[in-house]
């Protein structure tokens, strides 16, 4: 199993987003240069977010993205779940054919269990706790300090 690029994309997008204080509006254009990301990509990307309800757009002279929640309250769960989607990662054979070892099957008992886990950590991680990690390694941060300079 493997998430996607664009999860990738999103998480430091929103992370980009919270670093800035998470209220400033930023363009799209302005985050994937900052952080040498494909900008149409990332435009659809953050078109999902904001499906999501993870950050809100606005268009016109002062238009771009701002988050639609305080950092603390947006989890990697969110995120995975707005690009990645919300269907399970297995889907065994009792759900596509009749299957032998019935509904109390151990191998889907088992994967369910394991997602569960999977998501049960990815809440535990904020964008806030993400942020703070990330700030005393600011100066190397390149991407954060690049639109300051321009």
């Amino acid at each position: 199993m493997q998430f996607s690029i664009g999860c990738d994309y999103a998480v430091h997008g929103l992370l980009f987003l919270a670093m800035k204080q998470g209220s400033e509006t930023v363009l799209v254009n302005e985050i994937a240069r900052a952080q040498n990301l494909p900008e149409s990509y990332l435009a659809k990307i953050f078109q999902n977010l904001a499906k999501a309800g993870l950050v809100k757009s606005y268009r016109g002279a002062k238009g771009g993205y701002r988050l639609a929640l305080p950092p603390d309250e947006i989890t990697l769960r969110d995120v995975t779940e707005a690009v990645e989607g919300t269907a399970p990662l297995f889907k065994p054979l009792y759900d596509r054919r009749e299957c032998q070892f019935g509904s109390d099957c151990l191998i889907r008992e088992t994967f369910k269990r394991a997602e569960k886990s999977m998501y049960t950590e990815l809440e535990k991680v904020t964008l806030q706790e993400m942020a703070d990690r990330a700030r005393p390694a600011g100066d190397r941060l390149k991407w954060l300090h690049l639109s300051d300079k321009e």
